[in-house]
């Protein structure tokens, strides 16, 4: 998010945009889901996605004052950065919500189509540890050079943390101990 040149500059644009793509996104999938609900989980999937839509929209505000408060110069520049943290905090937790909706999402359509079948229980497994690799991977780039801190970032390990609950859910789900409604 950061760019050193000869002054400070923080290049927001492409977040505001990522942002307002999912704003975009979740809006789809909701009005797409409600048109053919699967017969359990509506009601969490359309929490979660509508939680992460509050938090997509937070994100793209606060990249917007950030980068107004750093046009105007109103604000100092580490007023400024703490508008960028917790634009990519919110943007993180909101694309976590979007992950674990779609994983429920996903693994109530295959107990529709597919019964309480083991593909049932493996598309949300394969679809987290899929995006978990990539997400390594990002972090490994992101963090050349400095040892372990692509696993040590505090905020993706609470991420992940909330993304094998979902998947603890869901096997409860699968099991039958406890249902997602």
């Amino acid at each position: 998010m950061v760019q050193e040149q000869n002054n400070t500059k923080i290049n927001v644009k492409d977040w505001i945009i990522l942002s307002t793509t999912m704003i975009g996104a979740v809006l789809t999938i909701l009005a797409l889901i409600w048109q053919f609900k699967p017969s359990y989980g509506i009601i969490t999937v359309t929490f979660l996605l509508m939680l992460s839509f509050i938090l997509f929209v937070n994100s793209v505000s606060a990249n917007s004052k950030a980068n107004f408060e750093l046009k105007s110069k109103n604000l100092p520049e580490k007023q400024v950065f703490r508008f960028v943290a917790f634009a990519e905090y919110t943007f993180g937790l909101g694309f976590t919500l979007v992950m674990t909706a779609f994983s429920i999402l996903g693994y109530k359509y295959f107990l529709d189509f597919a019964g309480r079948t083991l593909t049932s229980l493996i598309l949300p497994i394969v679809f987290m540890v899929t995006a978990w690799f990539m997400i390594f991977i990002y972090n490994t780039i992101n963090y050349s050079g400095k040892p372990f801190k692509p696993i040590r970032s505090l905020k993706r390990n609470l991420w992940i943390i909330l993304e094998l609950g979902c998947l603890v859910l869901i096997f409860l789900d699968f099991f039958e101990i406890l249902l997602i409604p």
